[in-house]
């Protein structure tokens, strides 16, 4: 039987969670704006179906194991970070390349947003992400007495509301591409996005122990 209080609050705390800012939303809007809101779906896909699958496992106990466990903690924080940083780099070398001649409105031939392969793992090193999760694996343990149930519900809370959450984001960043066009434009949009990525990585690494 399903906790239809809790449920109600899950969807409020789900809403806020998804809709305020952080490197996900800030991240996809960034991609909108550099590369159009198109070219931004599979990042934002990515972060639907990434963040479905860690709330999943983290609800069901992989998140206390992991925070148990201080070599695992330190893989992922360290190893997330790295991989952020190499991430970053790319896109900012990308955005650094010769624009395309027979293309002028684009930033760059080898430029390109997060595939959603990338923004699927990139759940896994967002401190935001991770304060979320462990916030709804805690407050909402009483929301269903099947793990499995209690996790789907939670997973498939979050992923509704990802589209309308980031979408909105997607739509600012798409804004801004169809108000500054041009190579420049997306020279420096592409460089945010880099600069977001290698800021969550530092973040990541100076924070307090424990991701979140």
């Amino acid at each position: 039987m399903v906790d239809t209080v809790l449920l109600s609050s899950l969807i409020g705390f789900a809403f806020i969670g998804s809709i305020t800012p952080g490197p996900n939303n800030l991240m996809v809007m960034a991609s909108a704006a550099a590369f159009g809101w198109r070219r931004a779906v599979p990042h934002m896909l990515g972060i639907m179906f990434g963040f479905g699958i860690m709330l999943a496992l983290v609800t069901s106990g992989l998140g206390a194991l992991i925070l148990e466990v201080p070599v695992l903690l330190d893989v992922v924080k360290f190893g997330g970070a790295a991989w952020l940083l190499w991430l970053a780099f790319k896109m900012a070398r990308g955005a650094l390349q010769p624009s395309d001649p027979t293309a002028p409105d684009q930033p760059s031939s080898k430029a390109r947003p997060l595939t959603m392969l990338e923004a699927m793992l990139f759940q896994w090193v967002n401190p935001k992400g991770w304060a979320m999760a462990l916030a709804c694996a805690g407050a909402y343990v009483e929301l269903a007495p099947s793990v499995i149930t209690r996790a789907a519900l939670i997973a498939l809370v979050f992923m509704a509301m990802t589209p309308f959450a980031n979408g909105t984001w997607m739509a600012a960043g798409e804004a801004m591409h169809r108000l500054f066009t041009g190579p420049r434009a997306g020279k420096i949009f592409g460089l945010g996005m880099a600069f977001l990525i290698a800021a969550t990585a530092v973040m990541i690494v100076l924070g307090p122990s424990g991701l979140p």
